[in-house]
């Protein structure tokens, strides 16, 4: 049975990284725009909503309208979320498919390992069908553990809760186990240049619990980094408010205030949204790139001219 090296997989992530830091940046900017496009969309929405609120006096006479305009702004609102939403998915998949490419096929980089053709539709088709599939057997595991945990609270409650904690514990570990395996369908679908739900479950066939402990390490790494970062931007956050929070208190309408600031401190708003996008694209490429190592590390076809590489530097210098 042929094996994968969880080492050499998440420093294959590292090396996407280190070794194409532009290409992080732009996966994170792309999938960061509709969260930008968002907050352009809603702050004016918002302080249009703030504005309109009636006063004390004229409440009486204003509700009727107030309403009508709110739940305008609210449809609105609604239509636009959706079709952010539906736009980042697409990214979504056109940015791991780019990862993916990046790791498998190093060689075809092209416009930052990005293009928008069967290959993306191909993870687009696989991520969708996995998401599907898991999303019932939630709903299923959820209503069995309702039904187990409400029979056995109703004859005793502390059974009732050590049950809610073991069966959530072991419905969770069920979840991500199965998670994994299925984890190299995406990436073998890039590899085969096919719809590779059959080839990806037999690379992880044997494999779900190295690559169960894999994603765990991933998801600590992660953490690790988030909380570095979140601290960070508590610190800068802190500053920011002992600047203005004070006047965003008292004003009955803080949105006008904070668009004020944005503004008059674009630049600096800027290069937070450009930071941001470069770690953003790098927790992006730890977390799908070492799927997509460990595809190349299993699969029979990777020591193939089209996708072979030195093990643990699949990434060339950009």
């Amino acid at each position: 049975m042929k094996r994968f090296s969880i080492g050499t997989s998440i420093g294959d992530g590292f090396g996407l990284v280190t070794g194409r830091p532009l290409s992080t940046f732009v996966w994170g900017l792309l999938l960061l725009a509709p969260t930008f496009g968002s907050l352009a969309l809603i702050l004016p929405m918002m302080g249009q909503m703030f504005a309109s609120l009636p006063a004390a006096e004229a409440a009486s006479t204003a509700d009727e309208a107030f309403t009508d305009q709110m739940f305008a702004a609210t449809m609105q609102l609604q239509l636009a979320s959706m079709l952010i939403n539906v736009g980042q998915l697409v990214l979504v998949a056109i940015v791991y498919t780019a990862i993916f490419r990046a790791v498998l096929r190093p060689a075809d980089r092209g416009f930052f390992s990005l293009r928008l053709g069967m290959d993306e539709l191909r993870v687009a088709v696989v991520g969708l069908a996995i998401g599907v599939v898991l999303y019932i057997a939630m709903i299923v595991l959820a209503l069995i553990g309702a039904a187990l945990i409400f029979a056995l609270w109703s004859t005793d409650p502390t059974l009732g809760g050590w049950a809610l904690v073991i069966y959530g514990t072991l419905a969770l570990v069920g979840v991500f186990w199965a998670l994994a395996r299925v984890s190299m369908m995406a990436p073998a679908s890039v590899l085969h240049r096919d719809f590779a739900f059959v080839q990806g479950w037999r690379l992880a066939s044997g494999r779900g619990w190295p690559l169960f402990g894999m994603m765990l390490v991933i998801v600590l790494l992660i953490l690790v980094i988030e909380i570095v970062l979140v601290l960070i931007g508590v610190v800068a956050f802190s500053g920011v408010w002992a600047t203005v929070g004070s006047t965003w208190i008292a004003d009955s309408n803080p949105i006008p205030e904070l668009n004020a600031w944005l503004t008059a401190n674009w630049y600096w708003v800027a290069i937070a949204g450009l930071v941001g996008s470069f770690f953003y694209g790098a927790l992006v490429a730890l977390t799908v790139g070492p799927f997509a190592s460990a595809c190349r590390q299993l699969s029979d076809s990777g020591t193939s001219a089209d996708v072979a590489v030195e093990a643990g530097s699949p990434v060339p210098a950009q």
